[in-house]
């Protein structure tokens, strides 16, 4: 190849042809590979440490259908069921055995926050390095069998007759304790059966017999409870509400007919460590729904999730269907101020209730 420079005729080589092209090749997908978001092409997994069809399962399985669309790269998002120990099998995994590289995500209730208090040999991972990108607050309710139990109101507990079956998943998990606790409060006589999966099985269960009541997010009341309450199937008695920083109960505004147990349980019953574990088992109700990730991930990585989940949250079409499927609105706090609230009530947890999380440690054991 020859070409006229400067009044000259100079002749190129063919390998240098050649080279100069190979040059601008790798030079252009140099540039292209760095424009590639890391998302893009790549898998997330929301891990779900609950069974298929309950409130964490229905939640994941709406943000996997939302979100991808909101992180840069649109990669896809896949569910995926990880029963046991009420959760906890689920958390060891993500917080101790997957790779902390944005691309799994663990939403849970408070389980693997609490199992550090309750039952701290269970627990791989150190819960106050966890990156907490998303929060919902969430007041659980209490369900009773109606036709089975005779139960009509909170005062039937003081003269029950019989022993009540209280359903649980794992023996430490809030969700088995709180129902045992609060029957321990009232006094009434009471066996536990644990092992329950998540709010199918558990329902399932109380329909055919095997337990009298079990707790339920209040995401699964409109789903769930609310259909059965209406063909006289189910009685709610109390929720737990939301513990104030003021050590106020407050009825979730989402089920305002439904009283906490402070406003149900009589006065003189309200004192001593079972209290006191009540109280305790009650903080983490501000962060019961909640998208985690691993200690150690990148801090852009984050940014990029906690954005995603912000915007994904502000979009009409998720709106409609979470209020549709759960039954409750979808507002929820992200990034810092998420993080904050769990931290702050890890905090209260070490300091202020020792003694109710002793309570509980002996609870879980009976």
């Amino acid at each position: 190849m020859m070409e006229r420079i400067g009044g000259k005729v100079i002749k190129f080589g063919h390998y240098a042809v050649v080279g100069l092209a190979l040059v601008v090749t790798v030079s252009a997908r140099s540039v292209s590979a760095a424009e590639q978001p890391f998302y893009a092409g790549k898998t997330i997994r929301i891990i779900a440490g609950f069974a298929a069809g309950g409130t964490i399962d229905l939640r994941a399985r709406l943000i996997a259908r939302y979100l991808p669309k909101w992180i840069p790269g649109n990669p896809t998002i896949i569910v995926q069921n990880m029963t046991g120990a009420g959760g906890q099998i689920a958390a060891n995994y993500v917080f101790s055995v997957a790779t902390p590289d944005g691309l799994t995500m663990l939403h849970s209730p408070t389980g693997p926050v609490m199992n550090t208090f309750l039952e701290p040999d269970s627990v791989k991972y150190d819960v106050r390095r966890i990156s907490v990108l998303w929060v919902q607050e969430d007041s659980w309710l209490t369900a009773f069998n109606a036709k089975a139990t005779k139960i009509k109101k909170a005062e039937d507990m003081l003269r029950t007759a019989g022993k009540l079956r209280v359903g649980g998943s794992g023996a430490s998990s809030p969700r088995s304790l709180r129902p045992k606790l609060a029957l321990e409060l009232f006094g009434a006589d009471h066996t536990w059966v644990t092992g329950y999966r998540g709010s199918a099985d558990l329902l399932v269960a109380l329909e055919r017999g095997e337990i009298h009541l079990f707790e339920e997010p209040m995401a699964g009341y409109k789903p769930i409870i609310q259909p059965r309450e209406k063909d006289g199937t189910i009685v709610v008695l109390w929720q737990t509400g939301i513990l104030t920083l003021e050590e106020t109960f407050k009825r979730s505004e989402f089920i305002p007919h439904i009283p906490t147990l402070d406003e149900v349980l009589p006065k003189e019953k309200k004192a001593g460590p079972a209290w006191e574990a009540w109280k305790a088992l009650v903080v983490p109700q501000a962060f019961q729904g909640m998208v985690s990730l691993p200690a150690g991930m990148l801090p852009d990585r984050i940014a990029i999730l906690t954005h995603a989940l912000e915007k994904m949250t502000q979009d009409p079409p998720y709106r409609e269907e979470h209020q549709k499927v759960l039954g409750q609105p979808a507002d929820a706090l992200f990034g810092e101020s998420a993080d904050r609230v769990v931290k702050t009530a890890i905090k209260r947890l070490f300091e202020d209730y020792q003694g109710g999380v002793r309570y509980l440690r002996d609870l879980a054991k009976k």
